[in-house]
């Protein structure tokens, strides 16, 4: 198996697609709502049907699903192809491209809004920022991003997940946070939350784990 960043969480989602599908439908997150925020602000920029890129669907559950059931053209991209086959069924009406979101290539100012749940880490840290400002291009004037970090500074972090090879990448919190405003946005909102409320087993991946929940604003000038 290749040792890249791309290739090691690319195949550890191909592997566990099904299981992820399982386990994702059970969660309990602030996916839901961030969402929410991005879908008010898309509709306060325009009354037309607000096309919203999402970066890391997984399986369209629950979030591509959301997106498309609340009136949104949807893009969707996932690093696993094996992911967005199964988003296919569940989110027929949705764009679907695979790959890594770091080659993904639109007009400036194509999307009303953006949302990239347990994504963006994945991408080596030296990354985000560009991909953030790729984002940010992306976004129409006054349009939203939501996404969420990990909280820990760590330049490289590999880990199993479902007995799968797994990498991750994050600054602490202060410097991620400098890092949105450092691309442009403004109206920079983050909290930092367990998973599941702190509520989750010891067995589940994501115990103990908090996120940095953020959204942020391109400007409306």
């Amino acid at each position: 198996m290749s040792d890249t960043p791309q290739k090691i969480v690319e195949e550890a989602y191909d592997n566990i697609a099904d299981w992820y599908l399982a386990w994702v439908e059970g969660q309990n997150s602030p996916r839901e709502s961030y969402t929410d925020r991005v879908l008010q602000n898309a509709a306060a920029l325009s009354s037309s049907k607000p096309r919203i890129l999402e970066l890391g669907a997984g399986a369209g559950v629950p979030i591509t699903r959301m997106l498309l059931d609340r009136g949104a053209q949807v893009v969707a991209n996932d690093i696993s192809a094996k992911q967005l086959k199964l988003a296919a069924v569940r989110c027929p009406e949705a764009t679907l491209v695979a790959g890594d979101m770091l080659a993904l290539e639109f007009e400036p100012t194509s999307f009303d809004g953006v949302v990239g749940y347990y994504s963006i880490f994945h991408l080596p840290r030296k990354d985000q920022k560009t991909m953030l400002a790729k984002i940010h291009d992306w976004l129409k004037p006054g349009g939203m991003l939501v996404f969420n970090l990990a909280t820990m500074d760590e330049e490289e972090i590999h880990g199993e997940f479902m007995g799968h090879g797994m990498f991750w990448s994050s600054f602490a919190v202060k410097e991620s946070l400098e890092m949105v405003k450092e691309v442009g946005f403004e109206g920079v909102e983050a909290e930092e939350l367990e998973a599941g409320d702190g509520k989750l087993g010891e067995d589940d991946p994501d115990f103990g784990v908090k996120f940095l929940w953020i959204a942020a604003k391109k400007s409306s000038i």
